[in-house]
């Protein structure tokens, strides 16, 4: 008695086993139309997704742009609002893959090279230009990746890129590349240079880091200094503060 309820306990589990697959074959043919016009409709419900995505990451970069200027901001100081814009992001970057974001900071880089171009030095060219380095933080992080095509480009702007990728993400930045951004750049590009140094300094954990970072910021200072005219304040503050803190 046992051995035939052990055959039918047996039958049975194959009788399910081979049901479950011919039913599921069996309602693809049946509902074979609907499905496809499903498969169909995938490819535009993702386009829909992407394009959501997108305009809610440009809103994202409107909004801490614009935070930065109501705040007074006009430097361009990297705040928490920028942090945290750049995280959600960069969560938002597995929906839609790097490319639109490589091509949103490409448009940044082009933005600046033009208003550097066409706008007279001043507050209100170095307001625009402020807005747009904000801008390329919150896409900095998502991009790191791609950071040695942007410090080797001919663009001031892709330059400028380069630089907030190392703001936002120190333990990639370059210091002899930083260091030579004081001889060859503007005084808008050495702040932000010296930014990032700043922010090298924060993961800077051994007294060999420490020392050549000291370095670094020492021939920056020396060179914003060397030049003619009146120097940039807002450099050499962050730069001898900076130094004040490695001396320590």
């Amino acid at each position: 008695m046992a051995s035939f309820a052990k055959l039918l306990t047996a039958m049975a589990a194959l009788v399910a086993a081979v049901a479950w697959p011919l039913t599921f074959l069996a309602l693809l043919y049946l509902f074979r139309a609907e499905i496809r016009l499903i498969l169909r409709r995938v490819p535009a419900l993702l386009d829909k997704i992407r394009k959501a995505s997108l305009a809610g990451i440009n809103l994202e970069l409107d909004r801490v742009a614009d935070e930065a200027e109501r705040s007074g901001n006009e430097r361009g100081a990297i705040t928490p609002r920028q942090i945290e814009a750049a995280a959600r992001i960069a969560i938002q970057t597995h929906e839609v893959g790097p490319q639109p974001l490589l091509d949103e900071l490409d448009r940044l880089c082009l933005e600046y090279d033009s208003l550097r171009r066409s706008l007279p030095s001043g507050h209100e060219r170095t307001q625009a230009m402020t807005r747009v380095i904000v801008k390329m933080r919150s896409l900095a992080p998502s991009l790191v990746d791609y950071l040695d095509a942007y410090k080797g480009s001919g663009s001031a702007g892709s330059r400028l890129a380069a630089i907030a990728m190392m703001q936002m993400v120190p333990r990639v930045a370059d210091l002899d590349w930083l260091r030579d951004r004081f001889s060859s750049e503007q005084p808008f590009v050495f702040y932000h240079a010296a930014l990032a140094l700043q922010n090298v300094a924060n993961i800077s954990d051994t007294p060999e880091k420490k020392k050549r970072l000291r370095e670094v910021v020492e021939q920056a200072l020396s060179t914003v200094k060397s030049f003619a005219g009146v120097p940039d304040r807002g450099t050499i503050q962050v730069l001898e503060m900076l130094l004040s803190s490695l001396s320590k």
